[in-house]
């Protein structure tokens, strides 16, 4: 008998458990923030402002790099016919200049990311408050970034709707 009502109530919490149903009344939506933030005039003039300070950068190394080939070559040409001394004192000018030039290549990498990092997130600041706003106008409860959702309907996808309100709202 004990064993008998064991199984009826387990299998009652089982029946019970595994049909649960969902009364939730929160509104939930989804947005693209990569697609914003790649998107948008203020994010694209970021991004491409950044991009013309990586490209000058690397003119720059390269250039740099041309001198040190040049000046490592011009050591090569004339190691046979300079002194000891002479062409001992080339190769050091030649490593300091090396290493000249990775610390140059360093700083101007810290010095992107820096500048990256302060954009960027100052940009995203300004994003949230948007999106802050916007859930608090529409009474929306919870917002989740599309990269986390395997699939979902497209009435709740305001991808395009957030990156017109950004738009209007950061020049």
């Amino acid at each position: 008998m004990k064993k008998l009502l064991f199984i009826l109530f387990s299998s009652s919490i089982f029946v019970l458990l595994s049909t649960t149903f969902s009364t939730s009344n929160e509104k939930i939506i989804f947005i693209n923030f990569d697609y914003v933030l790649n998107n948008s005039s203020k994010g694209k003039l970021i991004f491409n402002d950044l991009n013309k300070i990586k490209e000058k950068n690397i003119k720059n190394l390269e250039i740099d790099k041309k001198n040190l080939e040049n000046q490592e070559n011009d050591i090569k040409l004339k190691k046979d016919i300079i002194s000891k001394e002479e062409l001992d004192k080339n190769i050091k000018l030649l490593k300091l200049n090396v290493q000249k030039f990775n610390d140059k290549k360093i700083l101007m990498e810290k010095e992107l990311n820096k500048l990256q990092n302060e954009r960027v997130n100052d940009f995203i600041n300004q994003i949230n408050d948007i999106l802050e706003k916007y859930m608090n106008d529409q009474s929306i409860d919870i917002m989740f970034n599309s990269n986390n959702i395997l699939i979902g309907k497209k009435n709740i996808n305001k991808t395009q709707e957030i990156l017109k309100l950004v738009n209007e709202k950061i020049k």
